[in-house]
């Protein structure tokens, strides 16, 4: 399994509330947080629920489904437990969206509005579902999903880590074949390019991994995003 990330501050924010996580020796997990709060919370809730969350899934001895909820709940409760032990982190949250890879199975672990992709026969498809308050709106025909990419309330979301000390994560088994590709990221580039625009660079394979996250980070900062901007990219097979 290769995997490679790259993480920006952006044009806009003071501070990257942003983390991601990448395979270490023989792990088999990736994660993706986009932290929220004042007074550089967010940073610390993003950093809290990976870093719990990698801790969790490191000691498991196999992947699975209730593990990997035991795991965001495990995240949840320390980023809670941060909250409201300094009254400078009060309401601090994140969003977190993680895979979790074993043999031919992938599981996705998903809360708020970052996002996990799948590139698949050159085919790139949402894996996650958005928590949020734009996508209450496009299920229930009140916009269209055009109007929600530009919808005043696009940032409003619906579910996160650590703000409740009780959680209702999308946990979703997938069959994952050798030569698929994924991409997890913050909604810093979600909320700026296009999922045509992410499928067509991905699909440069003359392109180095890393090379096409700068891209799509260039892509995003030219389409006008003004939030933090991380991406991390996982290839299971030999042609990355």
């Amino acid at each position: 399994m290769k995997a490679c990330g790259i993480t920006d501050k952006g044009r806009v924010r003071r501070l990257n509330e942003d983390y991601y996580y990448l395979p270490e020796f023989s792990e088999r997990f990736i994660a993706v947080a986009d932290g929220m709060g004042g007074h550089a919370a967010g940073e610390v809730a993003s950093f809290i629920a990976v870093k719990h969350l990698a801790a969790s899934l490191r000691k498991a001895p196999c992947a699975g489904e209730a593990r990997l909820l035991t795991a965001i709940e495990e995240a949840n409760s320390a980023v809670y437990a941060a909250a409201n032990s300094d009254v400078s982190r009060e309401g601090m949250g994140t969003t977190l969206t993680a895979l979790w890879f074993s043999g031919n199975i992938v599981y996705l672990g998903h809360v708020g509005d970052s996002r996990a992709y799948r590139l698949r026969d050159r085919k790139l498809t949402q894996l996650s579902e958005d928590h949020s308050y734009v996508e209450e709106l496009v299920k229930s025909g009140v916009i269209t999903r055009e109007q929600a990419r530009t919808h005043p309330k696009r940032n409003l979301i619906t579910r996160c880590i650590g703000v409740f000390n009780a959680i209702d994560p999308q946990i979703v088994k997938l069959d994952h074949r050798e030569a698929d590709r994924y991409l997890l990221c913050s909604d810093g580039l979600a909320g700026s390019v296009s999922d045509r625009e992410i499928e067509d660079t991905l699909n440069m394979d003359d392109v180095a991994p890393i090379r096409r996250l700068g891209i799509l980070r260039d892509l995003a900062l030219r389409n006008g995003s003004t939030d933090n901007i991380t991406i991390a990219f996982v290839s299971g097979g030999d042609n990355a």
